[in-house]
């Protein structure tokens, strides 16, 4: 195994255990509890609107899978002989 990626990875990992470590599940479900009262909003009101008012239904964006864009393309052309010896033009399309 090479050095680096031995590295990199105990790295990652722990990165990854710092995180968690940091991020404690009970101190998020107190605050989310906590927090709805104090507010004066149930969860369900607060999750219908952005914090700019806007409600969500018109702010989401669903994006139609019949009507789809294309891929740009060109044309690449190339002159080949033929078989009996004459220049002809190919084309083809490529992404």
């Amino acid at each position: 195994m090479e050095r680096r990626s031995f590295l990199l990875g105990l790295f990652a990992l722990s990165a990854g255990a710092a995180t968690v470590a940091l991020s404690g599940k009970a101190d998020a479900a107190a605050l989310g509890a906590a927090a709805a009262p104090v507010l004066g909003a149930t969860p369900s009101e607060k999750a219908a609107t952005l914090p700019d008012g806007t409600p969500i239904e018109q702010a989401q964006y669903r994006r139609d899978p019949r009507f789809r864009r294309p891929r740009p393309r060109r044309q690449v052309c190339t002159v080949r002989r033929n078989r009996f010896g004459r220049p002809e033009r190919v084309c083809r399309w490529v992404y």
